[in-house]
């Protein structure tokens, strides 16, 4: 029997938290909606919208309080260029920490955002488990201050939370879908690629990057997950990893591009080769072993190569549309 709850987001104007209130919200679920930016104005009547942060005490006391039945925490610094310091610990692990308390209290079911971004570099094009985040011969662990306070966030839930607490953190691969644009230089290379390609008939790639290979799943699918998890409560507690569990080359994106390209205009695509500034931290390979969640949540929302590749030239055409429209 599918269970209809009362749902908190945070991060809900966001993009993946965008998504995920619709998703909820179709779903049949009561959503409050959370956020420091106003509502989205196509989502107004989906949620009933909150301009707060989430570690607010008194929205933390709702939670304690038993308000809500699930929470979806989808906020936090997503950029994986910020600086180390307070404000990057606060907003990535102990804020979510503090919610984490809180939900515990109120038992509440906790779905937070972790990222792919933990395992750093991968040792061997092979995809990683989640028990492997600490393993030195399966990967570097992160390369940035953003990944760190991911895994910081996983390794303390794990710690923590070992009972008392129905939670699961989910590393998200590269996600992409509509509206990821908003998200600028931090949106997928994906969209990225397939923006320039619709707008300039130009991409530009990294020099020594069109051998890399990343994991992608859409976004549709990510929040028809996250919906399936709030009327599955009996999942174990753990870090899930969520994407395709297939790796996509640059080159291969490459291709995708020129012939949606050529399809639409009869001209070639131009591709650039620029410098990468950034190969010390630069992930050249990502895949998520799926196991952990196959086994899991059987009958999950999954994504194959095809439909990624299906989703690409439907985002494609979005962008055509809005470069010629």
């Amino acid at each position: 029997m599918t269970l209809r709850t009362h749902v908190l987001v945070t991060g809900a104007a966001g993009f993946i938290g965008r998504h995920t209130v619709t998703a909820l919200h179709r779903a049949g679920h009561q959503v409050t909606a959370l956020d420091l930016r106003p509502a989205p104005t196509h989502l107004t009547d989906a949620a009933h919208w909150l301009r707060t942060d989430f570690a607010d005490p008194d929205l933390l006391a709702e939670v304690a309080a038993g308000r809500y039945r699930a929470v979806v925490h989808q906020a936090g610094i997503s950029d994986t260029r910020a600086p180390a310091g307070p404000e990057l610990d606060e907003t990535n692990t102990a804020g979510p920490l503090r919610l984490a308390a809180a939900a515990r209290t109120g038992r509440a079911r906790l779905i937070y955002a972790s990222s792919h971004s933990v395992y750093g570099t991968l040792h061997r094009p092979d995809p990683i488990a989640e028990d492997a985040d600490n393993d030195t011969t399966r990967c570097s662990g992160p390369l940035n201050p953003y990944a760190a306070t991911k895994l910081a966030l996983d390794q303390q839930m794990r710690t923590l939370h070992a009972t008392g607490l129905q939670w699961t953190g989910l590393r998200y691969t590269n996600v992409f879908g509509p509206d990821e644009t908003d998200k600028g230089p931090m949106a997928s290379i994906l969209t990225q690629l397939l923006r320039q390609a619709a707008d300039t008939g130009k991409i530009r790639v990294f020099g020594d990057s069109l051998t890399a290979a990343r994991d992608y799943i859409p976004v549709e699918t990510v929040t028809a997950t996250i919906a399936h998890l709030t009327e599955h409560p009996h999942l174990p507690s753990a870090v899930y990893n969520l994407g395709a569990g297939t790796a996509v080359s640059f080159a291969e994106i490459a291709q995708w591009c020129a012939r949606l390209h050529h399809r639409a205009t009869g001209r070639p695509l131009l591709v650039e080769l620029v410098p990468n500034p950034v190969a010390h931290a630069y992930q050249y390979f990502t895949c998520a072993d799926m196991t952990a969640l196959d086994k899991a949540l059987p009958g999950r929302p999954t994504a194959s190569a095809a439909s990624v590749e299906a989703r690409a030239t439907e985002l494609f055409g979005t962008f055509r549309s809005c470069a010629t429209g």
